[in-house]
């Protein structure tokens, strides 16, 4: 009867679990994190971005979608075609790969943040349906002014060569004796700059990967 009890509790507890990160990680297809209206209005062209940063706050979330036109594998081209990041990326001053493979990339950037040039390295992991790709910083790595650089790429194909695209970035920032514009930096990078992201992303891959941004 213990044994039982025992294996019934063992049970229970392997289903919460299971069944716990099944729920942690069932977030839903792109389309559930957006209203009747905003998914009329990535379909018409515009990008919606959605953000959270305290003010005054030294970090802060973004998160922009669009529609581009394309497969996964399309997409994915542009998106490790790091060697030509800074024809078509915003504020980039250096790109070096560290390790690249079909699903994983090491790659360290150099970003103009105005004041400040930042240096961060992210260690991105594309899932095996090619659907999402989740990024981290790479903790071995010294990052001076970075406290947290996260973010992923999610896709959801509506149809046949239309993609719904989610890019969400988490910031948090050490500046030290520049932190009273930390805020600032976190704002830009969480929300002035991920439409861009998206638009550039988007041009790039329904050009067939020759687009480039124009020089200003």
């Amino acid at each position: 009867m213990l044994q039982r009890r025992i294996a019934l509790v063992l049970v229970c507890l392997w289903a919460f679990l299971v069944l716990g990160v099944a729920l942690a990680l069932a977030d839903g297809p792109v389309s559930s994190q957006l209203t009747a209206n905003e998914m009329a209005q990535v379909k018409s062209g515009q990008i919606v971005v959605k953000n959270k940063i305290e003010k005054g706050a030294d970090q802060g979330y973004g998160v922009a979608y669009g529609i581009i036109k394309g497969t996964p594998e399309d997409f994915w081209k542009v998106i490790f075609d790091h060697e030509h990041y800074m024809d078509f990326y915003p504020r980039l001053k250096g790109v070096t790969i560290v390790e690249r493979t079909k699903s994983k990339a090491v790659i360290s950037f150099k970003m103009d943040a105005t004041i400040k040039t930042l240096d961060y390295t992210t260690i991105g992991t594309v899932t095996d349906d090619r659907l999402r790709m989740d990024w981290v910083q790479d903790e071995t790595r010294p990052h001076k002014f970075f406290k947290k650089n996260d973010g992923y790429w999610q896709l959801e194909q509506l149809e046949p060569g239309v993609l719904l695209v989610e890019y969400k970035v988490l910031v948090a920032l050490d500046l030290g004796p520049f932190s009273g514009v930390a805020s600032k930096i976190v704002n830009m990078m969480a929300k002035d700059d991920l439409p861009d992201v998206v638009d550039c992303t988007r041009k790039r891959v329904e050009s067939g990967g020759t687009w480039v941004r124009p020089k200003k």
